[in-house]
């Protein structure tokens, strides 16, 4: 004991020891690094992910916001027609904006008019509204009375039903 290094056939207990200590301080490092990166992937998945909402909001309100603008616009139309414009493409050349045909949020779809109706009709009839859903799962919908809603394609179908029960026969 006390010799150092070791003769040959005798187990080198400080070497063993010192092998020992570095493959653990090796180990540690190694996991503290994997853990490290971990951490910077779920941070990075996160912060991509609410980038993604946050876009997705952004579009939300940019359609509910031209949604509303058409609804403005139907009620200019109608105070200098003294009725309903025909269509959208009406509305938009009577305005200047053809901005107003499209959904600003994914692919861009024409908006719907539903015509043949008039300002003493029910006001939760559907006004204008988006076929599909792109608004995570929800269509956006002008009321006739002015109110904008984010409605399920479920929900978009019942409220049409009832639009279209008010409507005369020739605009069905």
């Amino acid at each position: 004991m006390g010799r150092w290094p070791a003769r040959p056939g005798e187990i080198d207990f400080r070497g063993l020891v010192n092998l020992f200590v570095i493959l653990l301080f090796v180990g540690l490092f190694g996991f503290g690094i994997w853990w490290v990166i971990k951490s910077l992937g779920e941070a990075g998945q996160q912060y991509t992910d609410a980038m993604v909402q946050t876009k997705y909001n952004a579009e939300t309100v940019e359609c509910q916001n031209t949604l509303h603008v058409i609804g403005q616009n139907i009620q200019m139309y109608t105070l200098t027609n003294e009725t309903f414009p025909d269509s959208l493409e009406t509305l938009a050349e009577w305005t200047g904006d053809s901005r107003i045909l499209r959904c600003p949020a994914g692919d861009k779809q024409a908006y719907i008019y539903v015509p043949g109706q008039r300002p003493d009709m029910r006001g939760e009839n559907i006004l204008v509204y988006e076929k599909e859903p792109v608004h995570d799962g929800k269509c956006g919908v002008l009321l006739l009375n002015g109110r904008n809603l984010l409605l399920t394609p479920q929900e978009l179908q019942i409220a049409l039903t009832q639009t279209r029960r008010q409507l005369p026969k020739q605009n069905q």
